[in-house]
């Protein structure tokens, strides 16, 4: 994952000794330190450290006998607060690592949402405790290219597109519940929107049809291509290297992603009502 660490402002960090002092730099001055137990006498430690706009490192391991924490991996963040949604399904331990991995199946998407959590002695602490379950997921995601693109429809006409949006999911989860009407809506839509790309895909490009989208990308399951529109964009400077980075407010098929880019990978300005298209890695914080 350190390809992503650019997204907030380290472009520079590829050799392992850099790495290695990047985690040694979390680790000398945390800003945020969690630990829990887990059964069987072991404990989990998050280590995280800020370099503007809230988004820098957070570093994973365990606390040994002299009170350090000895690092098992680390990974970038930008976090948020901002729900995105209330359909989280399940959460699954890594294998490899005391690492946790989330999926969300929204209907607003249309396919379940794979991601990496963010917030893991917080999870940890949750599955040692039955009682404790998890239905809420704030998204945030580091992107490495974007482009900026003209808006679709004037910025008037935006709640009148939310409210559609808010219609079809209602529609696609009557559906899934198996809803004979909704079920028979739901194909004539399709159909309808077929016909409708088919007759103007010769002739129109896929932008000017296709407002925001979320497509898995790669091999990895927590990457995607996603196209939204900008709600808010500030330029954000990191305070170790000085690189600068943008953290914006992305809203993609009407779910709420926080998204960071450096400021050398992304072509444009990002502006309120543009939309944003690039490759991320989705990552999301687990809400009770």
């Amino acid at each position: 994952m350190h390809e992503y660490l650019r997204a907030v402002g380290f472009s520079e960090a590829h050799t392992r000794k850099q790495l290695k002092e990047l985690v040694e730099w979390v680790l000398d001055k945390p800003e945020r330190v969690s630990i829990t137990s887990k059964s069987g006498g072991s404990n989990v430690a998050e280590a995280s450290r800020e370099v503007g706009g809230r988004a820098g490192v957070t570093v994973i391991g365990e606390v040994d006998e002299y009170g350090n924490i000895i690092p098992e991996y680390y990974f970038p963040y930008i976090s948020s607060t901002r729900i995105s949604s209330e359909s989280v399904t399940s959460c699954t331990h890594e294998s490899a690592r005391e690492g946790y991995i989330g999926m969300c199946e929204d209907y607003r998407v249309g396919l379940a949402l794979i991601f990496h959590v963010t917030n893991v002695v917080d999870v940890v602490r949750g599955m040692e405790d039955l009682d404790l379950k998890f239905t809420r997921v704030c998204f945030s995601a580091l992107a490495k290219d974007a482009t900026v693109i003209l808006p679709l429809d004037q910025p008037e006409r935006v709640p009148d597109r939310a409210r559609n949006r808010e219609e079809d999911a209602q529609l696609l989860e009557d559906a899934a519940k198996g809803d004979i009407g909704a079920i028979a809506h739901v194909a004539d839509e399709e159909i309808r929107r077929y016909k409708y790309i088919m007759e103007h895909l010769r002739d129109t490009d896929v932008f000017t049809m296709v407002e925001s989208f979320f497509m898995p990308h790669g091999l990895e399951s927590d990457q995607y291509y996603l196209m939204g529109t900008i709600q808010s964009a500030n330029l954000v400077s990191n305070k170790m290297t000085g690189e600068r980075f943008w953290r914006m407010l992305v809203e993609s098929n009407g779910i709420p992603v926080t998204v960071a880019v450096n400021e050398k990978d992304i072509q444009g300005v990002p502006q309120a009502h543009c939309r944003l298209k690039c490759h991320v890695w989705l990552t999301g914080a687990l809400k009770r």
